[in-house]
């Protein structure tokens, strides 16, 4: 299956349709759900908003490619707001059957010290990994009973902000197969991780999700400031056998957005391409 094309909805268009319709019509083939859904967020959709948009998908022939779940942004300081993003956690798994993805994207805890200056100064994750595996073993068990994958995404913010202290969470949880990786490369870089080879060697059977981001140029020429070309990365995934989705985010403007899409949609064609 070759890597398709995705986007956050909610930084298209504030209404949902034309979110999609936009979307559609520069190339996404998937969705990535997190907010601006008819006003609401990911975690606040009912049964009938669910079905209000398979309607637009199928109208705009796209598909819910992935859950953006805030699943795991919250404070290792407090035990109730733990136990609340797990309770959430399951919503996002009844989300996640009915519009037929495996795909939740979530993250590690937030880390304690989020006014820091820099990404690059990260904290001592050894430190805080009984709370991090305290708060993920049941997550990625329920995630492995449903059939589903809790996909963890380097952000800066949180205690896996890098390939590395995403490999040692999933070590110390045993690494079970649900328990993957949303790769935001540009967070990854921003943390001071070179994504390749030394970041990517380290998650590279454990991707589930990709995030791609403009360059200071807004572009997805290179990775960052990096010598690296986004055609670079999704060649070596595709040549190690991910087949999911590639998702447009945080470009600044609907415009901007779709600008990135627009620019994916050919890198992929040749990507896929090389591997037919």
């Amino acid at each position: 299956m070759p890597i398709r094309p995705c986007i956050f909805s909610d930084e298209v268009a504030p209404d949902f349709e034309e979110a999609v319709r936009l979307a559609a019509a520069a190339g996404a083939e998937g969705l990535e759900l997190r907010g601006r859904l008819f006003g609401k967020s990911i975690g606040q959709i009912d049964a009938a908003d669910v079905e209000r948009i398979r309607q637009v998908c199928a109208r705009h022939g796209v598909r819910v490619a992935v859950i953006g779940s805030p699943v795991g942004k919250c404070s290792m300081d407090s035990p109730e707001e733990m136990r609340e993003h797990q309770r959430l956690f399951g919503r996002m798994v009844q989300l996640a059957h009915a519009f037929e993805t495996p795909l939740i994207r979530g993250f590690a805890l937030w880390r304690p010290d989020r006014d820091r200056a820099t990404d690059h100064l990260r904290p001592d994750l050894e430190q805080y990994l009984p709370r991090v595996r305290e708060f993920l073993a049941p997550i990625a068990e329920q995630a492995g009973r449903e059939g589903v994958r809790f996909c963890l995404e380097t952000e800066g913010a949180c205690l896996v902000g890098t390939c590395g202290e995403a490999r040692r969470v999933m070590e110390a949880l045993g690494n079970p197969p649900a328990l993957g990786v949303t790769w935001d490369v540009n967070n990854g870089l921003s943390c001071g991780e070179s994504p390749y080879p030394e970041g990517y060697a380290l998650i590279r059977d454990r991707v589930y999700h990709l995030h791609v981001k403009p360059n200071p140029q807004q572009s997805l020429a290179t990775v960052g400031e990096s010598a690296l070309t986004y055609e670079q990365i999704l060649t070596l995934l595709k040549r190690d056998g991910y087949d999911a989705w590639a998702s447009i985010e945080h470009w600044g403007t609907s415009d901007e957005m779709l600008k990135g899409l627009r620019e994916l949609v050919p890198v992929l064609a040749r990507v896929n391409a090389a591997s037919a």
